[in-house]
């Protein structure tokens, strides 16, 4: 057996169902976070790995020709940081205030740092997901105080130099890296390194999501059975809600194509699961709703199989593309 190419089939198995790969480690982390929470301090390192080896094969040219476009960035900002808790509050002081304040945090949370890789995974413009999660992370220190403060009355504090120092630290260094890795060994070297490459991948964005999943021992899993049916039900269709407000303000983004538009309603409903906790256990420790923080962030990870199924298929398109050259 040649063990290489054995090792490449199962990469590649495993790659071509990453989807399925992120929802059992999010499970498995749930189910034992024991045993993954010892992780939680390399999680910044694991960000690093997955955004190198996302950088090796990412077009920087791309990454230049979508910062040109200051509308659809404008636009995907505002809903991200501004918007989104101010319509997602509305309807729950009417039928459900309890879960105002987690909604309003998550809401209030910029796009997730590791929202590049899993668009990648999905489909999506990687591109344009890094911008995003790299612009709404950039004003979340100013965005995020003035949106708590309104909606909810609680003066909060982000340290600023902090926040920036981490945004460079796990985004933006790891991408010069790759960046300047690209230049030094060339396209076909990288090739090469594929299996490699997706391999460490794989492994470093596994294990950080089990590490993030498992943040719920601190009375997540447990919370989430007081959390009850009925909150779960107003919880899903809140996120619904959520969701749907997503795609009815990236309709408007008529001069991009679908996948785009897919792209910045993923990053829109893709929220810093781990600075929403940290922003609930800050400043709001009394009021216990970590469980809830939780229950929501599942239900967004519950989206993934729905914008795998919208992203347009690639190979298809591919597929098409050959069969009207060869007519």
């Amino acid at each position: 057996m040649n063990s290489p190419s054995f090792i490449k089939r199962i990469v590649d198995g495993v790659s071509a169902q990453q989807l399925t790969f992120i929802i059992f480690m999010l499970v498995i982390g749930l189910i034992f976070p024991r045993v993954f929470a010892p992780l939680h301090p390399f999680n910044g390192t694991f960000l690093q790995i997955i955004m190198f080896s996302t950088g090796l094969r990412l077009a920087f040219g791309e990454v230049f020709t979508e910062s040109k476009d200051w509308k659809t960035l404008l636009l995907g900002n505002f809903m991200m940081m501004v918007g989104l808790p101010i319509l997602v509050a509305i309807p729950l002081a009417w039928f459900a205030p309890e879960w105002s304040l987690p909604f309003i945090i998550a809401a209030a949370m910029p796009t997730g740092i590791t929202a590049p890789a899993i668009v990648n995974v999905l489909g999506g413009r990687t591109s344009l997901a890094l911008l995003m999660a790299v612009s709404t992370n950039a004003i979340a220190p100013i965005t995020v105080p003035l949106v708590l403060k309104l909606l909810v009355g609680k003066s909060v504090t982000l340290d600023t130099a902090d926040m920036m120092w981490q945004i460079a630290s796990v985004i933006v260094i790891p991408l010069l890296l790759s960046g300047f890795a690209q230049m030094r060994l060339g396209t076909k070297r990288i090739e090469k390194a594929e299996t490699a490459i997706k391999l460490t991948n794989l492994t470093a964005f596994g294990l950080v999501v089990a590490s993030i999943a498992s943040a719920s021992a601190r009375g997540g899993t447990n919370g989430l059975i007081t959390i009850g049916f009925d909150g779960l039900i107003i919880a899903g269709l809140m996120m619904i809600f959520w969701f749907g407000i997503a795609l009815v303000t990236t309709a408007s983004l008529t001069w991009r194509e679908r996948k785009d538009r897919l792209t910045v309603t993923f990053c829109l409903t893709y929220m810093s699961y781990a600075m929403g906790i940290w922003v609930a256990d800050t400043f709001f420790p009394e009021t216990q709703i970590a469980p809830k923080l939780v229950a929501i962030t599942i239900l967004v990870m519950a989206l993934f199989p729905v914008f795998k199924w919208l992203f347009p298929d690639q190979r298809k398109g591919l597929h098409r593309a050959h069969l009207i050259e060869k007519v």
